[in-house]
């Protein structure tokens, strides 16, 4: 959406640069120009452009005598007289007629590029002088000023001589046209040029400040920098081109200073654009070779105009300039690989050097005589670098978004490794209630039989004599029960911690279920059957799970022991199986005694020891049930317990199906 404004924006702003406006352009022929013609309501200024007399040397106006004529604007370095060229240094004098249909009065005349120093003169009157004129370059003083300058005559015939001396420049002459015109208009032209120098200045410098502002404040990302430096160079040459406004502003003797720093301030954009664009597309490992070529160029002519004379340093700037055009082939290659390769704003980038491209190209070829137009690369600029702070604002609010996203993470992130700590706490915390069940269990609950033990073992001792076999058999018996059951007590608290602390390996494999709970029952008959009883299996044949074969059978083991103890006789236990949601769930159902309700919460707690003899005071470890929630939460599963006094239980357990 936002490529596709900038593009309808561009689109707007070539049609308006391409509307066509009526123009006045007369030329001058053999050194005369006919303006009788000119309609001042309608074209408020014109360009005194075409052949003007030309002389080799200073000549006077009233001495002066053409060696031929020459094209204005343009530079006299291609002048031939006896056969010979003229250089760009030397000296010249141009003489132009203008021909008005009447005297007019408030005429000016706006004065454009002379290389490098003139005397303009009207009808034989010295009008002003621009740098100082002299026959070598020792004498003379460069100028680059645009001066508007007023006409004092009314005459229907305007005889204008220019001399110029250029010993500073590689060309010169009449480079750029003169224009005359009502006084107020040249004045508003010259206005609306400073105008667009300042606006250039003011949008490319705080534009380029703000960025060199945003890398101060996130470092992260270097193209912000390398743009806001690019900027702030663009803004500074800004007002070398133009409306000079450098040049206007700094005496004369300052020239040669201000014409390097103009210089230098073009040889400095191609490394900056370069490394700019090696930090926005930083993917692009190939950059590097380039960027560095660009460098170490920009860096030998950068030397050459600081150490050379103009005349000479400008012979090397043409060079230069068309390595910078064998560059932008470079730079669109290159951004055409982005676009290709999908980069983040690529195409923006695309836009925006190409109209800086078409328009500097355009002041280049101006500015090197070679086609006569407007200078645009203000506007280029303008719009280059609104694209490419468009892109910088595009990659920073994504930036942004993806650190909000990554904020976002890192919070979930946190918050479920806090989670985790929280219940890796609730384990350490069960871990340590259940070693504190384990010692009291030991000190206390185990300690009973082991001293039963002990005592049976010291009274067959004692009297062993006089028991016969049947007696010490029954002790025997006795002291073996009470073993098992310490043992069974410790190997379930055992299992418990294992459980617990996550140690415990699962030996998962897919089993039958009815097959395995046939065999739990198979163990507990005998138990069942000393109290008359029955146990009903309603679990289907085809009932598969993939579980640890041995804890799945110690969940029955438990459940249905538990049942048995709490059961009377003649009463009923049910096991069943139903399938809701896709997971398995079981249930083992008696018609016993039934459990308290202050009981119920406590149930599969290890911290508190929830027991009670049976229907024929059969004893517990309280250990069971908590055994059988510990491997049920193995699984992610849920076991939940219905119960009312003298009526029984139902428990109820799932496992979810992996």
């Amino acid at each position: 959406m936002r490529s596709s404004i900038f593009h309808l924006l561009v689109l707007l702003v070539f049609m308006g640069c391409s509307q066509k406006t009526e123009i006045y352009s007369p030329q001058a022929k053999d050194g005369i120009l006919d303006l009788k013609d000119w309609d001042r309501d309608r074209f408020s200024t014109v360009a005194l452009d075409g052949n003007w007399e030309f002389a080799d040397g200073i000549l006077a106006p009233e001495t002066f005598t053409k060696d031929g004529f020459i094209s204005v604007p343009g530079a006299w370095n291609s002048f031939i007289k006896n056969g010979k060229q003229h250089e760009g240094e030397g000296l010249g004098t141009y003489k132009l007629t203008v021909l008005l249909d009447k005297p007019v009065k408030d005429l000016a005349f706006q004065i454009g590029d002379i290389s490098t120093a003139f005397k303009l003169f009207l009808n034989g009157k010295l009008l002003i002088e621009n740098g100082k004129i002299g026959n070598s370059r020792e004498e003379m003083i460069p100028s680059y000023k645009h001066p508007i300058v007023l006409i004092n005559e009314e005459s229907k015939e305007l005889n204008l001589t220019l001399q110029i001396s250029n010993f500073y420049h590689r060309t010169g002459g009449l480079r750029k046209s003169i224009k005359i015109g009502d006084t107020l208009a040249v004045f508003e032209e010259k206005k609306r040029q400073v105008a667009l120098g300042w606006v250039v200045f003011g949008a490319t410098f705080f534009m380029g400040l703000y960025h060199l502002i945003l890398f101060l404040m996130r470092r992260v990302d270097k193209s912000a920098l390398w743009f806001g430096l690019f900027c702030v160079d663009l803004s500074i040459r800004g007002f070398f081109t133009g409306s000079v406004f450098i040049y206007e502003v700094t005496p004369d003797s300052f020239w040669v200073y201000i014409h390097k720093l103009d210089i230098l301030t073009f040889v400095l954009a191609l490394p900056l654009f370069s490394v700019f664009l090696k930090a926005v597309f930083p993917d692009e490992e190939f950059q590097y070779y380039f960027n560095n070529l660009f460098i170490g160029v920009s860096s030998v002519f950068f030397i050459l105009v600081l150490v050379l004379p103009s005349t000479e340093y400008m012979n090397y700037i043409r060079i230069f300039q068309a390595f910078v055009g064998i560059s932008v082939i470079y730079f669109f290659i290159m951004n055409a690989i982005c676009i290709f390769r999908k980069r983040e704003g690529a195409i923006l980038f695309a836009i925006g050097s190409l109209i800086l491209f078409v328009t500097t190209l355009n002041d280049i070829l101006n500015q090197s005589l070679i086609i006569k137009a407007e200078y645009l690369a203000s506007w280029g600029l303008l719009a280059f670098l609104f694209s490419q702070t468009v892109m910088l604002s595009v990659r920073f609010s994504n930036a942004f978004v993806r650190l909000e996203e990554l904020q976002k993470s890192l919070e979930q992130k946190v918050t479920e490794r806090t989670k985790e700590l929280e219940e890796a706490k609730h384990i350490a915390e069960e871990a340590n209630s259940l070693k504190d069940t384990f010692l009291s269990l030991a000190t206390h609950d185990l300690r009973s039989p082991i001293t039963t033990v002990i005592g049976i073992l010291h009274l067959i001792k004692n009297d062993y004599e006089q028991l016969d076999d049947r007696s010490l058999l029954e002790w025997v018996d006795r002291a073996e029960y009470t073993s098992s059951q310490s043992l069974e007590m410790i190997a379930t608290l055992l299992d418990l911690n294992r459980l617990k602390s996550g140690s415990f390996p699962l030996d998962n494999s897919l089993i039958y279920v009815y097959p395995e709970v046939e065999g739990v029952l198979a163990k507990l008959l005998p138990q069942a059957d000393a109290k008359k009883i029955s146990i009903i299996n309603k679990i289907p044949d085809d009932v598969k799970l993939n579980v640890d074969r041995a804890l799945f059978a110690e969940i029955f083991i438990n459940l249905v022991s538990n049942s048995i103890k709490f059961c009377r006789e003649n009463d009923t236990i049910s096991i069943g199986f139903t399938n809701e949601k896709n997971d398995s769930e079981f249930f083992v159902e008696d018609t016993g005694i039934g459990i308290p309700k202050d009981m119920i919460p406590n149930l599969f707690l290890t911290e508190i020891k929830s027991t009670r003899l049976g229907t024929k005071n059969e004893s517990g470890t309280g250990l069971g049930l908590p055994l059988v929630y510990s491997i049920i939460k193995a699984y992610n599963g849920k076991i939940s317990v219905e119960s009312e006094e003298k009526k029984g239980s139902k428990f109820t357990f799932c496992i979810p199906i992996v």
